[in-house]
């Protein structure tokens, strides 16, 4: 998916992440991580958003909830983090990143309230009277009124599967109602998801039902029960090219994740000013027939991949790039497949593939690179899918 683009826009990453595996430095399913290119782009999110009044935090669960990347973000002024599930947040916090919001995705579980709540997020999402109360209760319990924002749901809205959850429009009077009851906690606004979308017909980023919904919600708090919201909450697709578009549309907060990596869809059909900055290393295990298979573990099924550099070099391996077999969603990615279509490659051959994941559900290892950009790059660490320091 981003393949062509990261050739034209960051062959050095992609000639620095082969030399590392032919050295051994680094091993088949891993994605190297350019952090010269992930703070070039944060600053330009970060200036955008200041130019437009928008708020920004961090989203790490595609880049394995990376602490060391995480801090580099947070030293360009986006210093605080949105849990997409409160292990991450935890993984964020035991490393010093302040938490903006968690249970967007996730809601918290009963027991890990406690412990979430200790660390003082600026906001909580909340799905449910039920699920406030909870914090409310703990809150009080520690001595303080917890932020929340209310996920907004309504039946045009756009739900993936699996993230199915939220306060119905048509509802949400008397359950805030209900809510505004609890001392323990105070709602400060609302949030949906996905809010922003790219249009592959269009060739452009288009806002979703989910904006009409969130905005009408905002219009009932505020003006059936006079609440004074302080965040409307746009998540999904932000990057530098739709924060203005948050804005005009109304809202006050984003949630910026891929565009860190400049993987957004976008990306891929029209250069933006995030430059890709991850590429995903595997290595030729074996030939069958007139088909080469790579080692797998961090093959995203969404991940829309079409093909992968091959060769011991970078010289050689654009000189044999080859298409990508689909790999089904019912198997687990032991290998993906290549077709050689009669080109010659080697057993032990790097691998190179650039495309959207979310490094958090997969099994792979994640190396961090500084110093490609002044021509002398360096190892900086390997983690694991999680944020854990492996070496």
């Amino acid at each position: 998916m981003f393949l062509d683009i990261s050739i034209r826009r960051n062959i050095e990453l992609i000639e620095v992440a082969m030399g590392l595996h032919q050295e051994g430095k680094i091993r088949p399913n891993t994605y190297v991580l350019d952090l010269d290119r992930i703070e070039e782009n944060a600053k330009k999110l970060k200036a955008e958003a200041d130019k437009n009044n928008i708020k920004l935090y961090m989203m790490t669960k595609q880049i394995g909830r990376n602490p060391e990347v995480a801090k580099l973000i947070s030293s360009v002024g986006i210093d605080k983090a949105v849990a997409v599930d409160p292990w991450e947040a935890l993984v964020l916090a035991r490393n010093g990143i302040k938490i903006g919001n968690v249970g967007h995705l996730v809601q918290i579980p009963s027991n890990m309230i406690k412990e979430i709540v200790e660390l003082n997020p600026e906001v909580i999402t909340v799905f449910t009277i039920e699920k406030a109360r909870e914090i409310s209760k703990e809150a009080e319990k520690q001595g303080k009124v917890q932020d929340i924002i209310l996920k907004i749901i309504d039946d045009k809205d756009l739900i993936y599967e699996g993230q199915t959850g939220g306060f119905r429009k048509s509802e949400l009077i008397e359950s805030a109602k209900k809510i505004m009851e609890y001392k323990g906690v105070k709602i400060v606004g609302v949030t949906s998801f996905p809010c922003l979308l790219y249009n592959s017909q269009e060739k452009k980023v288009v806002e979703t039902h989910n904006v009409k919904t969130l905005l009408d919600a905002a219009k009932i708090l505020e003006e059936h029960l006079g609440l004074n919201l302080e965040q409307i909450n746009f998540p999904s697709a932000n990057s530098v090219s739709t924060i203005s578009m948050i804005r005009k549309l109304g809202g006050t907060h984003g949630e910026p994740g891929h565009a860190f990596t400049g993987t957004i869809p976008i990306n891929a059909h029209i250069d933006q000013p995030e430059i890709p900055a991850m590429v995903y290393i595997s290595e030729i295990s074996h030939i069958y027939g007139n088909e080469a298979y790579a080692y797998g573990g961090g093959y995203y099924r969404r991940g829309n991949i079409k093909k992968a550099i091959v060769g011991p070099n970078l010289e050689k391996g654009l000189d044999n790039i080859l298409k990508a077999i689909d790999i089904s969603p019912t198997n687990i990615d032991y290998y993906g497949g290549l077709e050689l279509e009669n080109r010659k490659v080697n057993i032990g051959d790097t691998v190179v593939y650039a495309f959207r994941t979310q490094i958090f559900v997969t099994r792979s290892e994640v190396a961090l690179i500084k110093g490609i950009d002044n021509g002398n790059p360096r190892l900086v660490g390997i983690y694991d899918n999680l944020g854990n320091r492996l070496r």
